[in-house]
């Protein structure tokens, strides 16, 4: 267990890359062939980070798969017997350390108060064992998520040495993962079609059974019912979302502009509603809050999704 600590703290085992190039032009096709990071504008998978002459620092992004727990190469340019070489490792970032290493200090803190505590009253020596779950939970946790990005390290290796026109080594290209096909579809194309079907589906299901959204009244009732005109509007609406979710799995234009409206109308009819209901209608200001804070996260998922238009085509391609 203490080496699989060690381990995740200290990284991999250096990694140096031999380029074929001079420093200058190095660094250039590195940041050629890499983004800045962005909040916004990685709509597929990329190298993201900082590349200088004097310090590198990349990381695999993968639109719609966040992982904390996920490698980063962390390293420099330096001259060795005449050419130059990137040198690093891979590693987890400096936040997952800091945050891993108060989890497991807490850990460590509490199995040895439980462990003083135990003195004087024997019956808390089992609070102790909390602590080694806990402690072996973020062990294990780390590990677990460590495991799901197991094929960025040899991904990143890959991009650094396309770039440097940097040997590979037999061992290294074993490791390296499959490309896909070029019109495979991004990962982030079938969740947005499953999550439109989803929504497109449960609006027809609860217009047709004629069920509303529910809220829990004084006098028990739990569902509320659609009056006629409004089921239909659901109908309606859910037709128009599995459409969008046809256009959005065959990356049609079309249905990139139709995301744009569900955003719009779903955002319209949260503002609308905080204002009309009855538990905030009389007294308005604590739905401001609300309603600010749904304004910006309509904001944030729509520059995500302007930054996806890369991987829509007109209706006749």
């Amino acid at each position: 267990m203490l080496q699989s600590i060690r381990n995740l703290w200290s990284g991999s085992e250096p990694v140096a890359f031999v380029s074929a190039y001079g420093l200058a032009e190095s660094v250039a096709r590195l940041k050629a062939a890499t983004r800045p990071w962005s909040l916004f504008r990685v709509a597929e998978q990329a190298a993201v980070g900082r590349v200088s002459e004097t310090r590198v620092s990349l990381r695999r992004v993968v639109p719609m798969f966040g992982n904390g727990f996920k490698p980063v190469f962390t390293g420099r340019f330096s001259q060795v017997n005449g050419q130059l070489v990137l040198t690093g490792r891979f590693g987890l970032s400096w936040f997952v350390k800091l945050f891993m290493a108060y989890w497991f200090g807490f850990c460590a803190l509490f199995v040895l108060l439980s462990l003083l505590a135990a003195a004087q009253k024997p019956a808390a020596a089992w609070m102790s064992l909390a602590g080694v779950g806990m402690f072996a939970l973020g062990l294990g946790m780390t590990r677990l998520f460590a495991w799901f990005s197991r094929g960025d390290a040899p991904w990143l290796s890959q991009v650094i040495r396309t770039a440097l026109h940097a040997p590979l080594s037999p061992e290294a290209a074993l490791a390296l993962p499959a490309s896909p096909p070029s019109d495979a579809r991004p990962r982030f194309i079938l969740i947005v079609t499953g999550v439109f079907c989803l929504f497109g589906v449960v609006s027809i299901v609860s217009a047709l059974r004629g069920m509303g959204a529910g809220s829990i009244y004084a006098g028990g009732g739990l569902i509320e019912r659609y009056p006629q005109a409004v089921r239909v509007g659901i109908v309606v609406n859910g037709v128009m979302l599995l459409a969008s979710a046809y256009g959005i799995y065959r990356r049609y234009l079309f249905a990139w502009w139709a995301g744009f409206a569900v955003l719009l109308l779903g955002q319209a009819y949260s503002v609308v509603d905080l204002f009309i209901r009855g538990d905030l209608s009389k007294t308005p200001m604590p739905a401001m809050p609300f309603a600010v804070a749904s304004l910006i996260v309509a904001t944030f998922w729509g520059c995500w999704w302007y930054a996806q238009r890369v991987h829509f085509r007109s209706w006749k391609s």
